[in-house]
């Protein structure tokens, strides 16, 4: 009769990595729906139910956090991980719409590239959030996060100069360029959102690991 006068404890860790696995999900969809083939609208779809998932996991978060008494790290940090997770997510799918209503008939180089290297940095910050877990460093994934951070900036500048170098003849062209600008903001917004989520967890862990 005593038990719900006692401190409630909930998985937040475990709360955490399903939410970070959420963004790998989105992050595997992105990839489709910016390789431009048949399954790319299939797989927006799939973004965007996720993003909802995350959604509601977010706000299960935020209440479990105001009901809970007990939690494994200060519940700041906790709010701070799960922000800054919700912002990824809120990235992903802007850009994968973005990127699908603009009407490409190709993918760029760089593009792809800078796609694969946020996909990788999701892993490390899933790699990251299971160390602090642990209380164990994750310095090295720190550092591979900011190597494939800077590739992404060297793509985008690579992506920016080709657009700016190319011809234009048309203007068709004029608005191909100008939609092509547009999900290169999107992209270095999503690159900057990922690497914040990392700047968070790295906090957390210098605090706890």
């Amino acid at each position: 009769m005593f038990a719900r006068f006692l401190p409630q404890t909930v998985p937040f860790f475990e709360l955490l990595v399903q939410q970070n696995a959420l963004l790998q999900e989105m992050s595997e969809a992105l990839a489709v729906v910016m390789d431009n083939t048949e399954a790319s609208e299939r797989h927006l779809k799939r973004i965007n139910l996720l993003e909802e998932e995350a959604d509601r996991l977010y706000r299960s978060i935020t209440q479990h956090l105001s009901q809970t008494f007990i939690t494994p790290i200060d519940r700041e940090d906790i709010h701070a991980i799960n922000m800054a997770q919700e912002r990824v997510a809120d990235k992903i799918q802007h850009l994968a719409n973005r990127f699908f209503v603009s009407g490409f008939m190709y993918q760029r180089f760089p593009a792809q590239m800078i796609t694969e290297r946020i996909r990788g940095m999701l892993r490390d910050t899933k790699s990251m959030l299971d160390e602090i877990s642990m209380k164990k460093e994750v310095s090295a994934h720190i550092h591979t996060l900011k190597s494939r951070k800077s590739d992404c900036e060297m793509f985008q500048s690579t992506g920016l100069a080709e657009l700016m170098d190319s011809e234009i003849e048309t203007f068709e062209r004029v608005r191909e360029i100008i939609l092509w600008g547009q999900v290169y903001d999107r992209m270095e917004r999503t690159v900057d959102a990922v690497s914040d989520l990392a700047d968070t967890l790295e906090e957390v862990a210098l605090k706890y690991v």
